[in-house]
């Protein structure tokens, strides 16, 4: 009787444990791109992401430039960063405007360079090829406009990823008419 109390425990353990990897190859690129991994060939569509899913363990990435990534994929999330393109990783505060100082307070006073341009705040870039995904939206995602914080929390801070196009894109809309004509027709 313990061995089978130990055997369906055992069982309900190992079945528990996700033994494989989603991968989301981004592309925020005007142009499609090819990357292989050990022997599946995978286009991406410009301004796309095309999701793999593939066993944990090592893997070989191969990128357009033929140059090979040997990586040991032990999470259960990654983006794959073909174009080698530098995202921006930023938060967004949701809750009550009472609460946003004590968030502030706690936030690191940096400056990071993005798109030729100095940005200070709690900001950080990512440029790596193969990132493990620790923020709740990705490029191209939108954030919600409001979300449902839970009752023993004050406020709550959700992690958005921007490729550079689409920074450009927002800055673009955000833009006062006589701005953008401006930059249009110099």
């Amino acid at each position: 009787m313990k061995n089978l109390l130990f055997c369906a425990a055992f069982s309900i353990a190992l079945f528990s444990c996700s033994s494989n990897v989603d991968l989301a190859i981004d592309n925020p690129t005007e142009f499609p791109v090819e990357v292989t991994i050990d022997t599946l060939r995978v286009e991406v569509p410009a301004k796309q992401v095309v999701w793999v899913e593939m066993g944990k363990g090592e893997h070989k990435v191969t990128l357009a430039n033929d140059s090979i990534i040997s990586f040991n994929f032990t999470d259960d999330l990654y983006m794959l960063n073909p174009t080698q393109t530098k995202y921006l990783v930023s938060e967004q505060y949701y809750g009550p405007p009472a609460f946003q100082a004590s968030y502030n307070h706690v936030l690191p006073n940096k400056t990071i360079e993005f798109l030729g341009t100095e940005i200070e705040g709690n900001y950080k870039t990512i440029s790596d090829v193969i990132n493990k995904v620790s923020w709740d939206y990705g490029p191209r995602e939108s954030l919600p406009e409001m979300i449902q914080v839970d009752s023993d929390e004050m406020y709550t801070v959700l992690l958005k990823v921007s490729d550079p196009y689409e920074i450009m894109e927002q800055y673009m809309n955000s833009a006062p008419e006589e701005e953008v004509m401006e930059t249009e027709n110099p």
